[in-house]
């Protein structure tokens, strides 16, 4: 049996705010785990401070206290909205998972002894072991857990939110390592009752590792041979369970993994062939392919490999994974621009491609053109927080007030609620107060779907995604941001004036939505017509930063 060295199991009212000793495990506070003694939890955060994680406690409160809620509840952890939307087969995590094993804790400052002297070759040696074993903690944990509340930190000068996270090259990782493992999915807590279960990476917009937030330039190149080893673990467990698809997709994402490190991909797990010089033949060979035009068991043919790996291929993964010269190949062979559930324009608002909406637009694509559902492009990029998509979008369209209002209300209902987002979209012109109108925002297809996850909310079946269509009909953005645990957007909006008296479909003002929360003080204080406190997060918000976890 695999071992590693975690910290002995304590309950959430346990855990202290100090690191442990160098000798930790001589003194009996570190144990080696194995499976017979429990499960164990990742859990992937930020630091409030350059010196401590969360000198109040004030993060591992809301850990504390979530988890509370996990280990005496009953019922399920609830998946997102678009994991239950996209994945037919994701089912939600049932807090029973949790409760039947003792749970140990792999928190990095409890868990790691902290460099409190000068770096010499020998710690320097610890902290390139440290940084290499971080997969190996990950994979030998069977539940990850992304730690992040909105915080503000105002002797630090910046406020914490999930966006922070995602965008630090260090979370990165982890999140990366986790998604690359067997057991993908993984928890987001954004507060003590918003608390969800992540089953597809379309549901919490990153990117790659070396494009990642780094205090210190030279950490960026200390995670490219532990990308790289990721990558191999996850084609060579591909290949142990048969999955040739799965294999297939990993082995031709790795530019799009490896992007901003400097460091190759993997050639090849396999010999190369006789005449291995026609490029073709190769990646079929690469591949376990036979032919150029037959599709796999997932329905892919050699074209949509080609165009993960940024060959040329399909237009919309081309555009999607910001692969610019497939881009233009397929442009100049007359891909089409339209068609299916989304325009490609979208597909490129949702990575961010500002490139790609430029290639897009010169080669005729509409940058305002709508999927099936209603959605458009400047909706999707502010749900997402493409925000260099979305500047890419104005200069290449015409929003009017309306197309604004909806991207604002799609950004808070999402993972866009930034204060600068929305700030920058009522500035152009959104109305801080819109209220959606199905029947007006959304197509017939559009309006169906609501319609029937509405009905199974009715029926008990209360979910993230069938909450939200319930509610949904004549919803602010104020009220999507504070439902959507966004709580610095709902500050934003509070600071700009949006009213807090207005009622949705179901009488629900943005204080009842707040009734089923647990909302910082600075919010509760906004509800209640004080807006000093939002308007000062707001304000700290804008100057936004982050803090390095040092090793």
């Amino acid at each position: 049996m695999s071992s590693c060295i975690f910290g002995k199991p304590r309950t959430p009212l346990e855990i202290r705010g100090r690191s442990l000793p160098d000798d930790a495990e001589a003194q009996g506070e570190l144990v080696v785990f194995g499976d017979d003694l429990g499960n164990a939890a990742f859990v992937s955060h930020q630091w409030l401070s350059k010196q401590h994680p969360d000198p109040d406690f004030k993060q591992m409160r809301i850990l504390q206290n979530a988890l509370k809620r996990i280990l005496n509840g009953s019922g399920s952890v609830s998946l997102d909205f678009i994991t239950e939307s996209v994945v037919q087969t994701a089912r939600p995590l049932p807090m029973q998972e949790l409760q039947m094993k003792t749970l140990y804790f792999w928190y990095d400052y409890f868990s790691c002894p902290q460099l409190e002297r000068q770096i010499d070759k020998t710690t320097s040696l610890h902290q390139a072991n440290a940084i290499a074993s971080i997969p190996a903690y990950i994979a030998r944990c069977k539940f990850f857990f992304a730690l992040c509340p909105v915080l503000d930190c105002p002797f630090e000068g910046k406020v914490l939110t999930a966006a922070t996270w995602s965008r630090r090259g260090w979370c990165r990782l982890e999140r990366a390592a986790r998604e690359l493992s067997p057991s993908s999915t993984w928890i987001l807590i954004q507060s003590e009752t918003s608390i969800e279960t992540v089953g597809t990476v379309l549901s919490f917009p990153s990117g790659s590792v070396g494009e990642g937030d780094f205090g210190i330039a030279e950490d960026r190149q200390k995670l490219a041979s532990v990308m790289r080893k990721i990558l191999m673990q996850k084609l060579n467990h591909c290949l142990r369970v048969g999955d040739l698809p799965g294999f297939r997709r990993h082995f031709n994402l790795q530019t799009v993994y490896l992007r901003g490190l400097d460091i190759e991909p993997l050639t090849g797990l396999l010999p190369r062939t006789e005449g291995g010089d026609d490029a073709v033949a190769e990646f079929l060979h690469q591949n376990g392919l036979r032919r150029v035009g037959v599709v796999d068991g997932a329905g892919w043919s050699p074209l949509h490999y080609a165009a993960l790996a940024g060959n040329i291929e399909a237009l919309d993964l081309a555009v999607f994974f910001k692969h610019h010269e497939a881009t233009e190949l397929l442009l100049a062979a007359r891909a089409h621009l339209e068609g299916g559930f989304s325009p490609a324009v979208l597909a490129a608002a949702s990575s961010d491609s500002r490139e790609g909406i430029r290639l897009l637009c010169a080669a005729g694509a509409r940058p305002l053109a709508r999927n099936l559902l209603g959605v458009s492009p400047l909706q999707c990029a502010a749900g997402l927080a493409s925000t260099s998509a979305l500047e890419e979008l104005l200069v290449q369209g015409r929003p009017d007030s309306l197309d604004l209002s909806r991207a604002l209300f799609d950004a808070t209902w999402f993972r866009g609620g930034s204060a600068e987002l929305v700030q920058r979209l009522i500035e152009l012109g959104a109305d801080v107060d819109f209220q959606v109108n199905l029947a007006r925002d959304y197509t017939l297809l559009g309006r169906l779907l609501f319609v029937v996850k509405s009905l199974r909310y009715q029926i008990g079946r209360k979910t993230v995604l069938t909450t939200l269509a319930y509610h949904l009909q004549g919803s602010t953005p104020l009220m999507q941001a504070i439902r959507s645990a966004q709580f610095e957007a709902a500050a934003a909006l509070i600071a700009a004036g949006a009213r807090l008296d207005l009622c949705n479909c179901r009488h629900w003002t943005a204080a009842d939505f707040a009734r089923c929360q647990s909302i910082p003080r600075f919010l509760q204080l906004g509800l209640e017509g004080d807006p000093s406190e939002c308007r000062r997060v707001f304000s700290l918000a804008l100057s936004d930063g982050y803090v390095e976890v040092p090793f």
